[in-house]
């Protein structure tokens, strides 16, 4: 099994992954885990449960205790059975008998009390089919409330150049406070951050000699010091990546990364319960070009 200390930085990243030409993603699976990659987050709710299903053909080449492999709970849980019968549902899919972390994908997921849910996980932690308690797209007084009684991995939230709403609150602090890893998702705005054409980052492209993608992987990883999933269908994107980690970012430079932000995020309020407005885990998604 992995050890916490050997995960690699730029996780693979599974929604919406390309299952129209399986051989060929399943091959670019494969050249990441090659390449050194070996952190992987899933749902079942990705493609209607299609994506696990897919990951059944990866774990049958791929060892899994080569892979740490979080996944997520999500809604709706209604009693506590529920917890572990989502748990069983990827154990068989992906035909794997232990996941690395398990999280409630989003607080709304769970019509228990979140506490009574993360406590049910904890149960699957002592029965060795979960190594590690983790959370996700929690409020800051959430996430305080489940550290006070479970020991947490990792908190999987959205961060990003433009959208710096849990480092605006002082979440990310607390996690890098309390040994929590972060894990953005959505650290590229799924190629919109690129799209916006930025001036100061596409003269940082200019001078680096690297993509836009590429300075914003390498300021989130080596700069801020969070982990990120990255979501690539193909070999190239997969290696280009993986080279965003291959070169400095000048003080100056990091400086304008670290000031920058688009306000227009910090403008909406999080709609925490899931009521008809923005929910935390949508919010990375407004905005498009």
């Amino acid at each position: 099994m992995l050890a916490l200390n050997q995960i690699n930085p730029i996780g693979i990243g599974t929604y919406q992954l390309d299952l129209e030409n399986k051989d060929k993603t399943l091959q670019s699976l494969f050249h990441s885990v090659n390449k050194g990659q070996n952190f992987m987050s899933t749902s079942l709710l990705y493609d209607n449960y299609n994506v696990v299903n897919f990951l059944y053909s990866f774990f049958q080449q791929v060892k899994k205790d080569n892979i740490f492999l979080t996944c997520h709970l999500e809604p709706y849980i209604e009693k506590k059975e529920d917890v572990e019968k989502q748990l069983d549902e990827y154990l068989k899919r992906m035909n794997i008998d232990y996941v690395d972390a398990l999280q409630v994908h989003t607080s709304y997921a769970s019509k228990l009390p979140l506490l009574d849910t993360y406590e049910e996980i904890d149960k699957l932690v002592k029965k060795g089919k979960v190594r590690y308690i983790s959370a996700s797209n929690t409020s800051f007084d959430e996430l305080q409330q489940i550290q006070k009684y479970f020991k947490l991995y990792s908190f999987e939230g959205v961060y990003n150049l433009e959208c710096k709403y849990y480092e605006n609150i002082g979440l990310i602090d607390f996690c890098k406070e309390n040994n929590i890893k972060f894990v953005c998702y959505q650290a590229l705005r799924r190629n919109n951050i690129a799209k916006m054409n930025y001036p100061f980052l596409i003269e940082m492209s200019n001078k680096y000699n690297k993509t836009q993608n590429q300075i914003l992987l390498n300021w989130l990883i080596k700069e801020k010091q969070l982990n990120t999933i990255i979501k690539a269908n193909t070999i190239d994107n997969i290696d280009s990546n993986l080279d965003s980690l291959n070169f400095t970012i000048e003080n100056t430079d990091i400086k304008t990364l670290n000031n920058f932000q688009d306000e227009r995020f910090n403008n909406i309020e999080i709609d925490w319960k899931n009521q008809g407005g923005i929910t935390i885990d949508k919010l990375a998604s407004q905005f498009k070009i």
